[in-house]
């Protein structure tokens, strides 16, 4: 009889390397800061949040509370499609930040640095980037070996 953090795994996750998995709870980690950063902002401004930005960033930024959410539970469950949709997500979220604080932020470079500025989201998105290959041969190769469905 098995005991232990094993037993309690979904099956997707039993045989996954150590790497994948802290991998995974890192898409895990950062994509739900990445919805719950989304849903204060919307929350704290209603729904002219994102109005001083164009409408095709507005619907990304409204969006995301969707993609970011989705991205946790396929990153839970270890689900292949968690790797195209995370650096479909850190690319169009990192291309509309840079582009709209990027001037800020060469007027002043000390926003770059700041705990809630672009730098934590940047260094998400170069670990989404590194990890990206590596993390789809795994999840893509436990898919495909026939493991069974989480049930329960």
């Amino acid at each position: 009889m098995e005991t232990g953090i094993r037993r309690r795994l979904p099956a997707r996750w039993i045989g996954v390397p150590t790497w994948a998995k802290v991998a995974l709870a890192g898409y895990a980690a950062g994509f739900l800061e990445g919805a719950g950063s989304h849903v204060a902002q919307i929350a704290g401004g209603g729904v002219h949040t994102y109005d001083g930005v164009r409408w095709p960033s507005q619907v990304l930024y409204y969006s995301l509370v969707l993609w970011d959410s989705l991205a946790v539970c396929l990153a839970l469950r270890a689900r292949p499609a968690v790797v195209p949709l995370g650096v479909a997500i850190m690319t169009l979220d990192l291309a509309s930040n840079w582009y709209y604080n990027g001037s800020a932020i060469r007027a002043d470079p000390g926003l770059f640095w700041a705990p809630v500025g672009l730098l934590p989201m940047s260094l998400f998105g170069l670990f989404v980037a590194v990890t990206a290959v590596p993390l789809w041969r795994v999840v893509r190769r436990r898919a495909s070996v026939g493991s069974t469905p989480d049930i329960g």
